[in-house]
């Protein structure tokens, strides 16, 4: 519950919270490097578990031949091993996080987010690395097994939340930032990795659908969406003065036209991802920025509802 900025001491803090956090894993390990964790990884390894079609980037050294000339089609042998998954983290600190209503920011709560989940993974004994980016530079670290790695990656997360501010930012790149994060993550994570985006994907586009399927080829993907509860719905009835640090308009709330149009709009756009997700097989959470990101992660990793999810289900 940091406001409008984190710090580095309030994201350490939370590897207590973290350890009793569920499980993020969704299914077996699966990483390049031997481990604790029973996986299936399509590679070579110590026990036969099945035949499957032959994938790119699949090792040929595991393609079946007397399989492949019955069936005509190239057929590979998938071994089971003891796996572990690095977690690799995309953490958006871009300026479109910079706004909150109630009780963080969203780039607060977007950094909270991989705190406690790193800390998390950390506790499980697996490696973590991420890639952290903003409008204008990114960051990259490697995947690694030790505190003083986690540390780096909240330090730069700490450092890129603090340099948010209202004074107008031009990404000089012509990019799309999430484009360039997912095009780098496919150059810099092994498959077998579990990814974990968080952001508001208010930048989601078809370049974005294409790098996340490449991705999602080799990886098991995670997106996080950090919301606010203003994107959903307007103020109370009033006049407000809004600004982008660029431009300045005035809103009326007042106008039970605006407020349903608005509410649409949203609606439209949140079914838009969603679908996005569900078509890419990638599964898609939501915090709010407005609830304490700890105990609102827990009841979503545990699918169990957070008090604004009970009230829009009660009031169904």
């Amino acid at each position: 519950m940091s406001g409008a900025y984190t710090s580095l001491e309030e994201l350490a803090r939370l590897h207590v919270s973290a350890r009793r956090l569920p499980s993020l894993r969704q299914g077996t390990a699966q990483a390049q490097q031997s481990g604790g964790l029973a996986s299936r990884l399509r590679g070579r390894g110590m026990d036969f578990d099945e035949f499957r079609n032959y994938q790119p980037g699949d090792d040929i050294r595991t393609i079946d031949w007397r399989v492949t000339a019955r069936s005509g089609k190239p057929h590979t042998k998938v071994f089971r091993e003891e796996r572990e998954k690095p977690v690799f983290f995309l953490l958006d600190q871009g300026q479109s996080l910079f706004f909150g209503s109630q009780l963080n920011f969203k780039s607060v709560t977007a950094a909270e987010t991989l705190a406690l989940l790193a800390w998390q993974a950390l506790h499980r004994g697996d490696r973590v690395g991420g890639f952290l980016y903003n409008d204008t530079e990114h960051h990259e670290f490697k995947p690694r097994r030790d505190k003083k790695a986690v540390l780096r990656l909240l330090q730069q997360a700490t450092d890129m939340n603090l340099a948010l501010s209202l004074k107008p930012v031009k990404n000089t790149s012509g990019e799309n930032t999430l484009v360039h994060a997912l095009r780098q993550t496919r150059r810099i994570v092994k498959p077998g990795a579990l990814i974990v985006m968080i952001s508001d994907f208010q930048s989601m586009d078809d370049h974005c659908q294409r790098q996340l399927s490449l991705l999602h080829r080799h990886s098991e993907v995670l997106a996080i969406q950090i919301q606010d509860p203003m994107e959903s719905s307007l103020p109370r009835d009033g006049l407000y003065t809004i600004t982008d640090g660029i431009r300045t308009r005035q809103l009326d709330t007042r106008s039970t036209q605006n407020r349903t149009q608005y509410a649409q709009e949203a609606t439209s756009r949140q079914e838009h991802l969603q679908n996005t997700m569900n078509r890419l097989h990638i599964p898609l959470l939501s915090l709010n920025a407005a609830l304490p990101t700890d105990k609102q992660l827990f009841a979503v990793l545990q699918g169990t509802p957070t008090p604004r999810r009970r009230q829009e289900e009660d009031a169904r």
